[in-house]
């Protein structure tokens, strides 16, 4: 019996092996299923069955659909973002509440509720 090793379409330099794949959702665990792993970039490869839970598990919890692009503007001297609706209400934020902003990186901004 010969065994056909399959090559990451991604990197094209390792292979894929069968293995745990835990997977989450802007920071929210989604649960572990099998799949396959690249062993040189670690990219993962699941199934359509997986697939299909996790959107189904994202979509229960309100994390399906949250991510959004929104512009930055000028108010004043400063430079705002609109926090969109959807996200304010999943993150249960009111008008008046304080949070804090920081860099992480260069190219990521992470606002933290207080």
């Amino acid at each position: 019996m010969v065994i056909k090793m399959v090559r990451c379409p991604v990197c094209e330099k390792g292979t894929l092996h069968k293995g745990t794949v835990k997977e989450t959702l802007f920071g929210i665990e989604l649960g572990e299923f099998e799949g396959e792993i690249c062993d040189k970039c670690n990219e993962t490869f699941l199934a359509e069955a997986a697939m299909k839970e996790i959107e189904t598990k994202a979509k229960s919890i309100g994390l399906w659909g949250l991510s959004k692009k929104v512009k930055i503007v000028r108010t004043g001297n400063s430079l705002s973002i609109r926090i969109p609706a959807q996200i304010a209400r999943y993150l249960k934020l009111k008008e008046g509440e304080e949070v804090v902003l920081y860099p992480e990186g260069p190219e990521k901004i992470i606002v933290d509720i207080v």
